[in-house]
C-alpha cells in the first residue's frame, strides 16, 4: 500500500513557477489529465499522506496552498498554477471572469490548520514549521468568520455545492432544483454569483441557494481547535479566541443541526435555515468531534454506521445511506457523491469509531478498503457493495489509506499531545500476514 501510494503521489507531483508573476509552486494534482490543478482539500489530504512518505513535500504542498491565497486571508477552492482556467472550466470553478483567472473566487472545506498541525507533528527536524504560517492561518480563519458567518452563530456558509467538496450530493437537490450540479442551470447559479462578486453576505440577503453545511463546519471546528493548539504552542495569546470559536461552532451544530428523530445532523439551507433531511456521510461527520455528548456520537454509530441497510457496507463507508432513494453506488459521469465510498470519509470516521470502542468495525472498514486498493489501485472512489474502483485512476487523496494504516497516526480530532505508537490494528496485522 505504501509503495503504491508513493508512486501515485510522485507521479502527480508538480513543481514550477507561475508564468504571470514567477511565483513558485510545488503541489500534488489529484489525478491527470482530468484534475490537473491544486484543490484546497485535496492538497490538505495529500500533505497528510505525504508526511509518512516525504515530510518535505508535505510542507511544500501546504506552503503552496497558502501562497495561492490573498493578503486578506482568502484561500481559493482551486488554484490554476500552470495556466489560467478558460471558458470551458470557469463556469464550473466559480472564477471572477471566464478568462485569465489564476484561482477561483470560491472556498472549500477549510481544514488547512488541521493539516498544518498534522504535518508539523511529522516534521521534528523542522521545529519552526508549526509557527511558520500562523499569521496567514489566523488571517484565513478570521476571513472565514467575518465573510462566511454573517449571522455570527458560529456556522459558516457555502454558496455553491462545490465549496463543500461534495459537488453533486443529493442533499442539495431539493434546494438547488434545476440549478443543481448536474443540470445546465448550474451555469446560471455561478453566473448569478459572479455578478455579485461571490459576496456571501449579498448572496444570503437576496437568494436561498446557500447552506450552513454540516461537513464544512465539522472540519471548520476541527481546524479551529488545531489552530488554537498551534497558537498555544507558539505562545500566541490568540489561542483562546480560536478555541472559543470552535466551541461555538460545535455547540451550534449540536443545537441547530441535530435531528432528534433520526439522530443525524442536517444542513441548514436558505434565509430561513431549513434542514435538508437527506442522510449522507456529512450527517455522520460530527462523530469526529470528541467534545460532543457521547450518547449523540454513539447513536450515530449504532443507529447508522453499524446498520446494514444504511452505512454498513463491505467496502468503506457509503457517501449516501443505502436506504436513501438517491443511493447509487456506481459510476456516473456527473454524479460521484451519491453512494460510492471515498477514502476521506473513512479517514474522518474510522478513528472516532476506534476511540469509542468499535474497533472491530473500524478495522473491517479499513480491511475492505485495503482489498479494494489491492485489486483496483488508488481510485477516486469505490463501489461500497462490490469494491470496484471507479472514477479517476491514480487518485491522490485515496492515499489517505497510508495514514489510516499507520499505527501512530493521530486522528483528525486528536488533542495537543503527541500520539503514542501503540499496537498495530487488527486490520494491519491481517494485511501484513
Amino acid at each position: 500500500m505504501t509503495a503504491a501510494a508513493q508512486r501515485v503521489l510522485s507521479c502527480n507531483w508538480r513543481e514550477g513557477h507561475r508564468s504571470s508573476d514567477g511565483l513558485r509552486y510545488a503541489f500534488t494534482c489529484p489525478a491527470t489529465p482530468r484534475y490537473r490543478h491544486q484543490w484546497y482539500w485535496d492538497s490538505c489530504f495529500h500533505a497528510i499522506a505525504w508526511r509518512h512518505l516525504d515530510p518535505a513535500r508535505a510542507r511544500a504542498e501546504l506552503r503552496t496552498l497558502v501562497r495561492a491565497g490573498r493578503l486578506d486571508g482568502f484561500i481559493p477552492h482551486t488554484a490554476f498554477w500552470d495556466r489560467p482556467a478558460y471558458w470551458r472550466r470557469a463556469p464550473f470553478y466559480g472564477t471572477h471572469t471566464v478568462f485569465g483567472c489564476s484561482a477561483t473566487a470560491t472556498i472549500q472545506t477549510p481544514l488547512l490548520a488541521l493539516a498544518w498541525e498534522l504535518v508539523a507533528r511529522a516534521s521534528p527536524g523542522e521545529p519552526g514549521f508549526a509557527a511558520e504560517a500562523l499569521p496567514q492561518l489566523r488571517l484565513h480563519y478570521d476571513w472565514l468568520a467575518a465573510e462566511r458567518d454573517s449571522d455570527g452563530d458560529g456556522l459558516i456558509t457555502i454558496i455553491t455545492p462545490d465549496e463543500s467538496g461534495l459537488d453533486d450530493s443529493p442533499k442539495y437537490d431539493a434546494l438547488l432544483g434545476w440549478m443543481r450540479h448536474d443540470r445546465p442551470g448550474y451555469f446560471w447559479l455561478i453566473e448569478r454569483y459572479r455578478r455579485l462578486s461571490y459576496d456571501a453576505k449579498l448572496i444570503a440577503e437576496r437568494y436561498d441557494e446557500h447552506v450552513e453545511d454540516v461537513l464544512v463546519n465539522v472540519f471548520y471546528a476541527l481546524a479551529l481547535r488545531a489552530l488554537g493548539r498551534l497558537c498555544a504552542q507558539a505562545g500566541d495569546a490568540a489561542a483562546d479566541i480560536y478555541r472559543a470559536r470552535a466551541e461555538q461552532t460545535e455547540a451550534a451544530l449540536l443545537d441547530r443541526c441535530l435531528d432528534d428523530r433520526t439522530g443525524l445532523f442536517f444542513d441548514l439551507a436558505g434565509r430561513r435555515e431549513e434542514p435538508l433531511p437527506v442522510s449522507t456521510w456529512s450527517s455522520l461527520a460530527p462523530l469526529a468531534l470528541p467534545d460532543l455528548p457521547e450518547d449523540v456520537r454513539r447513536r450515530l454509530v449504532e443507529d447508522h454506521l453499524l446498520h446494514p441497510r444504511r452505512y454498513r457496507a463491505p467496502v468503506g463507508i457509503p457517501s449516501v445511506s443505502i436506504e436513501e432513494p438517491s443511493f447509487n453506488p456506481n459510476f456516473q459521469a456527473w454524479r460521484c457523491w451519491r453512494g460510492p465510498s471515498w477514502m476521506n470519509t473513512a479517514w474522518l470516521l474510522v478513528p472516532p469509531l476506534r476511540e469509542l470502542g468499535y474497533r472491530e468495525h473500524a478495522d473491517a472498514v479499513i480491511a475492505g478498503l485495503v482489498e479494494a486498493v489491492d485489486r483496483h489501485g488508488y481510485r477516486e472512489y469505490y463501489n461500497p457493495l462490490t469494491g470496484r474502483g471507479l472514477g479517476a485512476r491514480g487518485f491522490g487523496f485515496a492515499t489517505l489509506l497510508v495514514d489510516l494504516l499507520a499505527p501512530s497516526a493521530p486522528s483528525a480530532a486528536s488533542d495537543a499531545h503527541e500520539p503514542s505508537a501503540g499496537e498495530p490494528s487488527d486490520a494491519l496485522r491481517m494485511i501484513t500476514s
